[in-house]
């Protein structure tokens, strides 16, 4: 994990950095309409080494991780679905207030524009964020702590430090935008939350393509129209809620027939 850390902080210092080929990635972007986003080829680049960290010294597996194969096509559906209900949030608003639905204008610039950052995502941030964050250091945290607390305390503030770090990464890049203050606290302290979420969404349910699905979408809800009413975001978050609710009480309830502790990620078991 220590590996890991230096190379994530390094990486975040990088990317804030005046040394940041940023000029550069915007011109690939832009010569491949959109579809290699700066966003993509940051996190790919980057991630690649997060990775081979996680599987090499990390002594992690794809499993182990959370990348089950078997989980894509539910992960896919509820992905879908989940769109569907940011959809029809914006429906429903429009509906009750009479107001016109009108095409999101992403759509008319191209195709690369309209699904070049939702893909940017799927490849790149949303799924290198949960296999690092979710599938890997929160189930490593929690087993050093096993040694010094139950296996709930563990669960807890493993979930708590782990997603305190990934939030705190973010503050270079967000420093080098101008926040501070209040700004930035308050940015961190959504990060947080962001990340308790997409943990306990793996927690819950043992998909973490799920959890990368969901991230993908809040980054980047890629809607079909222009959003009306409550932010595309809130009804994602219903949703995420909702399917947390129903799939931890079926875990608990499985966990109590079999007699063992649901208060343990599924994930990444071994040294770091």
């Amino acid at each position: 994990m220590v590996l890991l850390g230096l190379w994530c902080c390094t990486a975040a210092l990088w990317v804030a950095s005046p040394l940041f080929p940023l000029h550069a990635l915007r011109e690939l972007q832009g010569a491949t309409g959109g579809w290699l986003s700066v966003t993509l080829t940051t996190a790919v680049g980057l991630g690649v080494v997060q990775l081979a960290i996680v599987f090499g010294p990390g002594r992690q597996t794809p499993l182990d991780v959370g990348w089950r194969p078997r989980a894509i096509v539910p992960a896919l559906i509820s992905t879908v679905a989940l769109w569907a209900l940011m959809h029809a949030g914006t429906l429903a608003w429009s509906l009750a207030n009479g107001t016109a639905l009108t095409p999101a204008p992403a759509w008319a610039a191209g195709a690369g524009v309209a699904l070049g950052p939702v893909l940017a995502q799927l490849l790149g941030v949303a799924l290198v964020e949960e296999t690092v964050f979710r599938g890997y250091l929160w189930p490593q945290v929690v087993l050093r702590l096993r040694s010094v607390a139950s296996a709930r305390i563990a669960w807890v503030l493993g979930l708590l430090l782990s997603q305190a770090w990934f939030a705190a990464l973010h503050v270079p890049v967000l420093l080098s935008r101008g926040l501070d203050g209040s700004a930035l606290a308050s940015t961190l302290l959504m990060l947080l939350f962001v990340g308790l979420v997409f943990a306990c969404v793996y927690a819950a349910t043992g998909n973490l393509w799920l959890a990368v699905g969901g991230h993908a979408l809040g980054n980047t809800p890629t809607l079909l129209v222009t959003p009306q009413g409550p932010h595309p975001t809130m009804w994602l978050l219903a949703g995420l809620l909702a399917i947390v609710a129903v799939a931890w009480t079926r875990r608990v309830r499985a966990a109590m027939r079999s007699g063992q502790s649901a208060w343990m990620p599924d994930a990444a078991r071994g040294a770091a």
